[in-house]
């Protein structure tokens, strides 16, 4: 039996990505291999953690179809123009080899997902890798990549049989565990970073036993530079320079902050909408409106907003006000 990933597989890698990348607090991020856009429009989306929004996305391609497809993917659409956000965001996609660093980008996070097995093993990848952790040097990066293992578990990629196929015809290698750790952890040890491995894929509607010990369907790893590394690595590249194919800048709310009298009103309007029957509210509940966020801009100034308004809120604990009647 066949695993039946819940969410499905891209899905739950998507969301490990994003994760990492909010837990870091990166705010711009560079997606080497973008293809036609789908990770960077997972993160188009304003990050939970509104301190460190991230203000700025960018990929590199080699097709060009595809990276038209990402442009059209990532314009604001009638909905980004209404609903205006709070902080900016950037787009910016490239044209060139993934292995050759866009010259003069900086950026927070690299992410390369399920890229580097489609690139010669003992060139290109060793290639992919320097551009990434030497060429760019982010704070962060993330790689993933199939687990060979767990191919066991589809019977029609005969794993470990002289008819092995890999999961796509496109790959020139799929690595084992030890192979992707010993792989990581040079890397990691070449280029001044500390990294963590993890699995992905191991949400399904049918766990089963013999699913476990061959680890996640993809596995994942996280390269956090070392303090004492910030500098890039020189080693020459060849290759031709990567050009800017396509930029977009997302529209932004910048009216100004409503009067007293008028803020209050707005902010006593909606708290009244999601109260409960004693007049209480959730601060994170009023932080999910829109035209809270574009009037406070983060949650900690709403917070310290409503901690002055004593005549019209009440703080309780755990972040629940009531509304004074």
């Amino acid at each position: 039996m066949e695993p039946y990933f819940f969410p499905a597989l891209w899905e739950q890698r998507r969301i490990c990505i994003a994760q990492t990348l909010y837990e870091h607090r990166v705010q711009s991020v560079l997606e080497v291999g973008c293809g036609e856009g789908n990770v960077l429009a997972f993160l188009v989306s304003p990050s939970p953690n509104d301190e460190h929004p991230i203000t700025r996305l960018c990929g590199i391609d080699i097709k060009n179809d595809a990276l038209d497809v990402a442009y059209e993917r990532l314009q604001p659409n009638d909905d980004d123009k209404r609903d205006l956000r709070v902080d900016p965001l950037n787009i910016q996609l490239f044209h060139g080899d993934a292995s050759v660093p866009v010259p003069d980008l900086s950026v927070d996070a690299v992410v390369c997902t399920e890229v580097i097995e489609h690139v010669d093993e003992q060139v290109g990848a060793p290639a992919l890798t320097h551009a990434v952790l030497g060429g760019y040097n982010p704070l962060l990066a993330i790689f993933t990549t199939p687990n060979a293992e767990f191919n066991v578990n589809f019977p029609g990629l005969a794993y470990g049989t002289p008819d092995a196929r890999f999961r796509d015809d496109d790959h020139k290698f799929e690595w084992t565990r030890e192979q992707f750790r010993s792989w990581a952890e040079s890397a990691a040890s070449k280029y001044g970073y500390t990294v963590e491995i993890c699995g992905i894929g191991l949400s399904m509607r049918n766990p089963i036993a013999s699913f476990e010990p061959y680890g996640g369907c993809t596995q994942m790893a996280v390269f956090t530079r070392n303090a004492a590394d910030s500098t890039t690595h020189s080693d020459v590249v060849t290759g031709s320079t990567p050009r800017l194919h396509a930029s977009a800048e997302y529209p932004v709310f910048t009216q100004p902050q409503l009067n007293s009298i008028a803020l209050r009103s707005l902010v006593r309007k909606f708290a009244l909408d999601i109260c409960n029957a004693q007049q209480a509210f959730q601060l994170d509940e009023l932080w999910d409106i829109l035209e809270i966020k574009q009037q406070f801009k983060r949650c900690r100034m709403l917070e310290k907003w409503l901690d002055t308004q004593t005549t019209c809120f009440a703080s309780q604990t755990n972040g629940l006000y009531t509304v004074k009647i």
